[in-house]
């Protein structure tokens, strides 16, 4: 007789849970978009030119790889990528620039908490300019370089720093045509069609994961009690750093603004996360594509021991 009202009680939970999932994936996604689209228009802004003069000035080329990994999003860290393989960086330089970034969920950490996503980006980027520094200098002994080549990124970028869309708007002098442009072929095209959905169903599928498990274990509690259980999660944070995509890395800033992890489980995902910037160096090297990987994620799984 007591079977019913359990069923039914947990049932209204799961039904809760639901609700409380779908309505926040949705606001998560109604930042992160709006983020992206400011990101967006900031980027179109500028001239977006790729500076032959950083040649020469290896320090230089680190602190710039960095800047631009250290903008959320996949921009930054498609530029970096580009910019190495047209010998405009060094390897040690591009290494600054993916340890700077984290992926599209950089968009998630600033719209759930502006100071976290702040400090997450200041730590990344000293640690960025640091070890970029480190390897520009280890790498002279080591060829990392590519074969010059033309590689098109992000909105088909040129070896000038233009865009094809640039070009395609130069003629048009009116306001209203640039802005039909931005709208059709930035928010609807890239931000929309290729973001939207996406973000929504991490963030749903995401949530959904932790929640349920929390109807069921008590994470947070299982990890402040088992160290070892830490040290999986600390593990299981660099490996899925592995995975040239945003999205799987999103659980472990979920679970650290909840709580359950610490900032040392965060910082190391993050360094050895690259989000899709680490795509178009695997179409062109598949070497230096893993040396970066084992690279990262070694320094991830390094600085979050230390932090531990």
């Amino acid at each position: 007789m007591t079977v019913l009202p359990v069923v039914a009680v947990m049932w209204h939970d799961v039904g809760a849970m639901l609700v409380d999932v779908l309505l926040e994936s949705l606001e998560i996604t109604g930042w992160v978009i709006l983020m992206m689209t400011l990101i967006e228009l900031v980027n179109v802004s500028s001239s977006g030119r790729l500076m032959e003069r950083f040649r020469e000035h290896p320090t230089m080329q680190v602190i710039i790889a960095a800047l631009l990994g250290a903008i959320p999003g996949c921009a930054g860290g498609f530029a970096v990528v580009s910019m190495f393989t047209h010998g405009v960086i060094t390897f040690g330089a591009m290494i600054a620039g993916m340890v700077a970034t984290f992926g599209d969920e950089a968009f998630y950490l600033f719209a759930q908490s502006p100071k976290w996503g702040f400090l997450l980006t200041g730590v990344l980027f000293t640690i960025a300019v640091v070890t970029g520094w480190v390897f520009t200098i280890a790498g002279r002994r080591w060829n990392f370089a590519l074969e010059p080549h033309k590689f098109m990124i992000h909105a088909d970028v040129d070896e000038a720093g233009h865009t094809d869309h640039e070009h395609e708007t130069s003629d048009h002098e009116g306001h209203p045509d640039k802005v039909r442009h931005f709208l059709r072929e930035h928010l609807w095209e890239h931000v929309i069609r290729q973001h939207l959905l996406e973000v929504f169903l991490w963030s749903f599928g995401v949530l959904l994961f932790l929640k349920g498990v929390g109807l069921f274990v008590n994470l947070e509690i299982l990890l402040q009690d088992h160290s070892w259980a830490m040290i999986l999660v600390l593990l299981a944070a660099v490996l899925v750093g592995f995975i040239p995509e945003s999205g799987p890395n999103l659980i472990f800033i979920v679970m650290f603004l909840n709580g359950s992890v610490p900032f040392a489980v965060l910082l190391a995902n993050s360094i050895a996360q690259n989000g899709h910037a680490g795509l178009p160096l695997l179409a062109q090297s598949r070497r230096n594509f893993f040396i970066l990987k084992g690279i990262t994620m070694g320094l991830g799984l390094l600085f979050g021991i230390i932090l531990w």
